[in-house]
């Protein structure tokens, strides 16, 4: 074959190659290796969570959320009595502070019984959260319970015993009625009415005018000047823990030390005995339970007691403290002696300020609430191992440098 005929023939065979080639299945590529874009992140913690100190439980907040009633715009006479309990914002901050352990107290209490926020304010309202005794026909209690009222109740009124002094039992027997009223009326507003005015002389009066609509916030039902005043209050004390900063308050914050609990008594005993194993003093127990109208009387059941004392009450009596009251003596605690100073002036400011000496009467949780310290703290600072104390003894306030 010439090489005119080869060029010939590859000239055929070319074109066929080719396209027997553009038919044939093409094998995929590999796609490219394309490296997703990291996120952007900041401000990362790589601290582990479960090391994290968790935040204070804030009290007020949680009460806030609880709150059922109508807030400060609900009536001028709200704001009006708001700004009359908080004039003098620093003896405000320390009325709360002093009653706190109370206010806590009877929010719990609300809280488990259903009954709106509010209602554990309800004491400022009616006695300033003071153990009121009452006289004959009178109130009595930080709620201001009526004889007629706690027979209803079922509160035992006796010469040496009253319950509507009792804080857990009266307060326990408030929020049940509480819940009652609200379950037959439907509105909170007239659960404060029936409160202060009786709920069958409300009845009638909703049977005759109809149940008031919610607005205006104050029902207009025919009602005493003091009944609709007590429901103004109530708003207004609560308008003052809905917005602090409008006048110029700070709201204490509760210390685990005050909280208050109910301790169950295995045996009988003595005012005095009880006080003696919670390192209280006389007192301060019957601070806690005012119930008592003597320092003779004998706790049967239960009593309540802040939780630091609570907790040295249940150490004395697993460690079999059975001693008569009588034959404890108490040892003299040393003195802490103030720093020297060039000045007695300076030397007195320093004890003023970094000690206190302990007068008659005074426990260890009086001290800590009156310094705004803790129990524990007291406690660490002086190398004590009891909370008992005694007059004439002096303590550190703050930690040693």
């Amino acid at each position: 074959m010439t090489s005119t005929s080869h060029h010939r023939l590859l000239g055929l065979l070319v074109p066929c190659v080719l396209t027997a080639c553009a038919g044939a299945p093409q094998r995929p590529a590999h796609p490219p290796q394309v490296k997703p874009p990291e996120p952007v992140v900041s401000d990362v913690d790589v601290r582990p969570k479960m090391l994290r100190a968790a935040p204070p439980e804030d009290f007020w907040a949680g009460m806030r959320e609880s709150f059922a009633l109508p807030g400060c715009s609900a009536d001028p006479a709200v704001m009006s009595w708001a700004r009359t309990y908080t004039r003098n914002p620093a003896r405000f901050e320390q009325q709360v502070n002093e009653v706190l352990p109370l206010i806590v107290y009877a929010h719990k209490s609300a809280m488990q019984h259903g009954v709106a926020g509010e209602f554990a304010l309800l004491p400022w309202v009616e006695s300033q959260y003071r153990h009121v005794p009452g006289a004959k026909n009178r109130p009595a209690g930080m709620w201001q319970i009526m004889p007629q009222t706690a027979h209803t109740l079922g509160l035992r009124v006796e010469k040496n015993y009253d319950e509507r002094l009792d804080i857990a039992v009266s307060t326990e027997a408030v929020m049940n009625m509480m819940r009652r009223y609200y379950d037959d009326l439907g509105d909170w507003r007239l659960v404060d009415v029936a409160y202060n005015a009786g709920e069958f002389g409300l009845k009638k009066k909703i049977d005759v005018h109809g149940t008031p609509p919610e607005e205006p916030a104050i029902p207009q039902l025919p009602m005493k000047a003091n009944t609709r005043e007590h429901l103004v209050k109530l708003m207004a004390i609560s308008c003052v823990v809905r917005n602090p900063e409008k006048f110029n308050v700070h709201l204490p914050q509760q210390s685990l030390d005050d909280a208050l609990q109910v301790v169950k008594v295995d045996n009988p005993q003595s005012l005095q005995t009880a006080a003696r194993r919670s390192g209280l003093s006389m007192d301060d127990l019957r601070e806690f339970n005012p119930a008592y109208r003597t320092t003779k009387g004998t706790i049967a059941s239960s009593m309540l007691l802040p939780n630091s004392a609570a907790e040295q009450y249940r150490d004395a009596v697993s460690s079999g403290d059975n001693a008569p009251d009588a034959a404890v003596a108490e040892a003299a605690a040393p003195e802490i002696t103030a720093p020297k100073s060039s000045t007695a002036k300076k030397a007195k400011a320093d004890i003023a300020e970094t000690t206190h000496r302990v007068g008659s009467g005074e426990s260890l949780w009086t001290i800590a609430r009156r310094h705004a310290v803790s129990v524990k703290q007291l406690m660490q600072w002086n190398d004590l191992h009891t909370q008992n104390v005694k007059p004439g003894q002096v303590l550190r306030l703050t930690a040693s440098r």
